[in-house]
């Protein structure tokens, strides 16, 4: 699929990686609709960008992605692309008292949202001529980061839903793809977390975005960038000593 002229919707696009999305595909010649919690924030984030439209909406609310979609379905009938963006990462310590509710929040923006938007939206990408799903997950799916528990476990629950969805719509006009940037740096990644991963290099939100765009129009159904296919290989070949070199890096870190 050439991504040129499309109708697409990007949720969490205030910033990181969801921003980065929306300044190349709307140079593209794409009209690009992005979602954030934050209306201020998402306005200043892409009042500069050409063919943008801006959509306050929160992901983790059923109420709001019901009125998302209806919006989408009357403005926007020839979307085509959705790019499931949106998520939220939090340190989480089950060795003290963790907030129960920034482990709500977690999987109900991660996790939740994406499949909500999904059911919503399957309505609509099945009038397009061929349409695309895209779910950023993340390398953690393949071995998780201790300090992030919750955020792992999300991303692996959404490879394997995009893993049925793509099986599910195989002989339809959607793709499903999966995106699994490394880490990438954008504001998601909080200083303790930075603390945690010890000076680790980040990926850049635009080169990610770059490397994307193109495997999306190559025709890739799972897009692993960087150190996320180094972990989906040792997942494979050697998991007992990618376990054990996780935990002794946690267990180092604190």
């Amino acid at each position: 699929m050439q991504i040129t002229g499309k109708t697409i919707l990007i949720t969490g696009g205030s910033s990181g990686l969801g921003l980065e999305f929306a300044h190349q595909l709307a140079a593209r010649g794409n009209t690009v609709i992005v979602t954030g919690r934050d209306t201020a924030k998402l306005f200043t984030a892409v009042a500069h960008i050409r063919n943008v439209h801006r959509i306050t909406a929160d992901v983790s609310d059923p109420t709001q992605m019901a009125s998302l979609a209806e919006l989408i379905k009357t403005k926007f009938p020839s979307l085509s692309i959705l790019i499931n963006n949106a998520g939220i990462l939090r340190s989480t310590d089950f060795g003290s008292s963790p907030e129960i509710i920034d482990i709500e929040d977690q999987i109900a923006i991660n996790l939740m949202g994406p499949i909500r938007l999904v059911s919503l939206l399957l309505p609509v990408l099945r009038q397009a001529p061929e349409a695309m799903i895209v779910n950023i997950t993340s390398g953690l799916c393949y071995a998780p980061f201790p300090s992030a528990p919750i955020y792992s476990a999300t991303k692996s629950a959404m490879h394997s839903y995009t893993q049925s969805l793509r099986m599910q719509l195989e002989h339809t006009n959607i793709r499903v793809v999966e995106i699994l940037p490394p880490s990438v740096d954008t504001p998601m990644l909080q200083e303790n977390m930075r603390q945690a991963m010890k000076g680790q290099k980040l990926a850049s939100a635009q080169e990610v975005a770059q490397i994307s765009i193109t495997r999306l129009e190559s025709g890739d159904r799972e897009i692993r960038i960087g150190a996320s296919n180094l972990l989906h290989w040792f997942s494979r070949l050697a998991p007992g000593m990618l376990a054990r070199q996780i935990s002794k890096s946690y267990h180092a870190s604190r």
